[in-house]
């Protein structure tokens, strides 16, 4: 509820040109927006309240907005133009992961607007048998009371009774597997569920046909998003360096052409920075999106800031963030 009422406070005519106003130097001169999913209202529950999915209804809202008030560009045109003198603020759509979603639900309404996006697969995604801990975590979370397990000779103890309990269960244990590289996440997984048999989420996401189809449109742009979407800190550089060059190979293979866009696993501060920046730069891509928030002044092209759209994110919501005040409350928090 109180959630909801700092919505509606941030979203009132008088909130928002207050917004305007307090945001202008923070403003840039573009942004990158950063989505996961988009679903029919009715399948919204299949996110988990994870966070990642807009509903068709939002999205087409935002879309409308977006375009009613801000030239939306392709990221080859937006990182072309804001390099140069450009006196247009330009925004440009990303999508992570490589949801099936993205296709079915997502590119009719970036159609019927003539909106270019562009898509970071996960190559691991492609394949037959697909293991997603966040959503078999969060999926066990809510449907248990109690969580008592081992790992790592560290005894784990966790009462699930209310909503609150859960959610920052749920955060503890993030924290944990972001840390882990793929063997380790399915270790602690089994330890978590006492079971080796993992779910399969193939069906969430694209197959290498329906890549197909989404890079044949005019629209869309493909990008990498590493083949085992890890966190890159955490990898040295020889990982690192395969994590990204697997991906880019099997994309290009699939695709026939270069792959020139790349975006960071989670992409915030503890999960890229310099030495990823660097590593990236040196191999042969164009530009590479993070998680981080900061006005766009002079383009870093393997640092691009992004401003995360979930599904608490209202059309009114969207277009406050880019007056600037999203970066300003990024820097500060």
């Amino acid at each position: 509820m109180f959630n909801n009422f700092l919505k509606k406070v941030y979203t009132s005519g008088l909130t928002s040109n207050l917004v305007r106003i307090l945001s202008r130097p923070w403003k840039g001169k573009g942004a990158i927006l950063a989505y996961h999913r988009v679903l029919p209202d009715n399948k919204i529950d299949e996110d988990l309240n994870i966070g990642l999915a807009v509903s068709c209804n939002q999205f087409e809202k935002q879309i409308q907005l977006l375009k009613e008030y801000y030239s939306l560009v392709s990221i080859d045109e937006f990182i072309e133009k804001i390099d140069r003198k450009n006196d247009k603020f330009l925004v440009t759509l990303t999508f992570d992961d490589g949801y099936k979603d993205n296709l079915k639900y997502a590119l009719p309404i970036l159609e019927k607007y003539k909106i270019p996006a562009t898509i970071y697969m996960s190559t691991r995604f492609l394949e037959k048998n697909v293991s997603m801990w966040w959503y078999e975590l969060k999926k066990l979370i809510e449907n248990s009371t109690h969580l008592k397990f081992n790992y790592k000779k560290e005894d784990f103890d966790l009462v699930l009774k209310n909503k609150k309990q859960k959610e920052n269960t749920f955060q503890k244990l993030r924290k944990l597997f972001l840390n882990l590289k793929t063997s380790e996440q399915l270790d602690l997984l089994e330890a978590i569920t006492q079971t080796q048999k993992r779910e399969d989420y193939s069906h969430s996401c694209l197959t290498p046909e329906e890549l197909k189809i989404l890079d044949k449109n005019s629209l869309i742009t493909i990008g990498s998003h590493t083949h085992n979407h890890l966190n890159l800190k955490i990898l040295d550089e020889k990982e690192i360096t395969f994590e990204i060059k697997k991906s880019l190979e099997i994309l290009e293979e699939l695709l026939k052409h270069k792959i020139k866009h790349f975006s960071y696993p989670y992409g915030g501060v503890e999960e890229a920075s310099t030495r990823e920046y660097d590593l990236v730069k040196n191999l042969n891509i164009s530009s590479a999106a993070t998680s981080r928030a900061y006005p766009i002044k002079k383009l870093n092209h393997f640092s691009l800031p992004r401003i995360y759209i979930g599904n608490n994110t209202c059309e009114k919501s969207v277009i406050n963030h880019l007056t600037g005040f999203y970066n300003l409350v990024y820097k500060f928090l």
